[in-house]
């Protein structure tokens, strides 16, 4: 059964994404029963993952600062601060920080677990730190398709 919880600003463990993001879960699958996720995720200008498309979770990403451009469906996106874009599975879809100040969102993925299992693969800091781009993306491809991720190329952003 899960508990209530207060998250205090800076916890929560942070994981690298491409492109220089950073991703900070505040809540995790097992604090939820594998409901959802939720994490702050900072993106550089011109970070942002390739473009993908999940078979197994939704993804929700609420924009708190900043603006992310989002390629979602076939369509682009333009996200200001609080705008929110719905990512269902079955979607490819990327996003970019195109501008020059950083961005900051808020993510809600459901179900969660297998999600963060393939984060914490691609993300989580190695001896000498935070993994750089070049490992992150070669995590990508090993992991991927064991997480039910297709990645469809490049970020066309």
């Amino acid at each position: 059964m899960t508990q209530p919880r207060l998250i205090v600003p800076g916890a929560g463990e942070v994981l690298t994404g491409p492109g220089g993001d950073r991703m900070t879960v505040k809540l995790s699958a097992g604090a939820t029963g594998d409901r959802l996720s939720l994490a702050e995720y900072d993106v550089p200008p011109g970070g942002g993952p390739p473009l993908h498309m999940h078979t197994l979770e939704d993804e929700a990403f609420w924009v708190l600062a900043g603006e992310v451009t989002f390629h979602c469906g076939g369509r682009v996106l333009e996200a200001k601060a609080g705008a929110c874009v719905w990512a269902p599975r079955g979607v490819p879809h990327t996003f970019k920080n195109r501008s020059g100040t950083a961005s900051r969102m808020l993510v809600l993925v459901t179900p969660a677990a297998n999600f963060e299992a393939f984060y914490a693969k691609i993300g989580s800091p190695g001896p000498s730190g935070p993994p750089t781009d070049a490992e992150v993306i070669e995590r990508i491809q090993r992991h991927a398709p064991e997480h039910g991720l297709t990645m469809m190329g490049p970020n066309p952003l």
